[in-house]
């Protein structure tokens, strides 16, 4: 357990998912400035998600960085203009982009109303949709799983020390790589609860991999569906290529919250979410989950509260 510089598989699945459904484009450099670049400049303040069934607003902030402005291109600009008419709604003047505060419209389902309308589609686009977010979803539940199950063990372990004399016995020293070893080997001895998480979600798993498969084999190059995106992620103002000059962050304080966006979903991109390594074994959960610095803590303090 102690090398673990390998890539995360946990990780990997969520790249390719946000490739996938999320975003898309490939990553590129430019100076604001370039003439070969067709970019505005936006004082981008916020975002409006209008849901079309209930008719909320949810309101996503954004950061300030580079003064405040994102450069949008100009296909995204003729976009906004149509979200904007279609709502009603007066498109402010171009030429004070830079300098007035922009709010930057979307419509999309909330997630309470995605699950009225959209989770029982019989459109197999719109299924796969479905079933390729309860599988990310899998995949981001298994590893807090693992972490919360190895933090168990240490913490059993840990209430089962009553005296500083069972600490000495040990022979461990201050040096932190020890308590490290000390750490793994704890949790190595105790992995039932482990085993178990990894068997629930290989059965999870399978069965949804399969259907998903499936369906995808049936559906044509590229298909328009729902799509959840979360609003806690960063977003690209250019349909091109994403770099820091086009990237929107949320703030900080931002409420998660998904709301469902209609847009073109390619069949291959789902295929390469579908068919990623997933956790198989046990050795690979505790390689993906690493080491965690507050086991060594909860033993330092286990050791000070016993010496009191």
């Amino acid at each position: 357990m102690r090398e673990l510089d390998m890539t995360r598989i946990t990780d990997n699945l969520l790249n390719v998912y946000n490739y996938a459904f999320v975003e898309a484009m490939p990553y590129g450099f430019f100076k604001p400035d370039d003439p070969y670049h067709d970019y505005v400049g936006v004082r981008l303040k916020n975002k409006a998600y209008h849901c079309p069934a209930c008719k909320g607003e949810f309101i996503v902030n954004f950061r300030n960085d580079n003064d405040g402005i994102t450069y949008f291109s100009q296909s995204r600009i003729d976009d906004q203009k149509r979200v904007y008419a279609e709502m009603g709604m007066e498109f402010p003047d171009e030429a004070r982009l830079k300098d007035e505060d922009f709010t930057y419209q979307a419509v999309g389902y909330c997630q309470a109303c995605a699950e009225k309308e959209l989770a029982s589609s019989d459109k197999p686009g719109q299924k796969i949709i479905k079933l390729c977010h309860d599988l990310h979803m899998l995949d981001e539940l298994v590893a807090a799983k693992a972490k919360q199950r190895m933090t168990d063990a240490v913490q059993r372990w840990v209430d089962s020390i009553e005296d500083s004399s069972q600490l000495l016995k040990l022979d461990i020293s201050t040096h932190h790589d020890d308590l490290k070893d000390l750490v793994c080997a704890i949790i190595l001895e105790d992995t039932k609860e482990l085993e178990d998480a990894l068997q629930e979600y290989r059965d999870a798993v399978q069965p949804l991999v399969y259907e998903l498969k499936q369906l995808n084999a049936s559906q044509p190059i590229d298909w328009q569906a729902y799509v959840p995106r979360t609003s806690t992620i960063y977003e690209s103002m250019t349909d091109e290529e994403y770099h820091e000059y086009t990237v929107a962050f949320p703030a900080d304080d931002t409420e998660g919250q998904d709301f469902y966006i209609y847009k073109t979903v390619e069949r291959e991109r789902v295929e390469m979410f579908i068919s990623q390594r997933r956790i198989r074994s046990l050795e690979e959960m505790l390689m993906d989950t690493g080491f965690h610095e507050e086991w060594v803590d909860m033993i330092v303090d286990k050791g000070t509260s016993l010496k009191k």
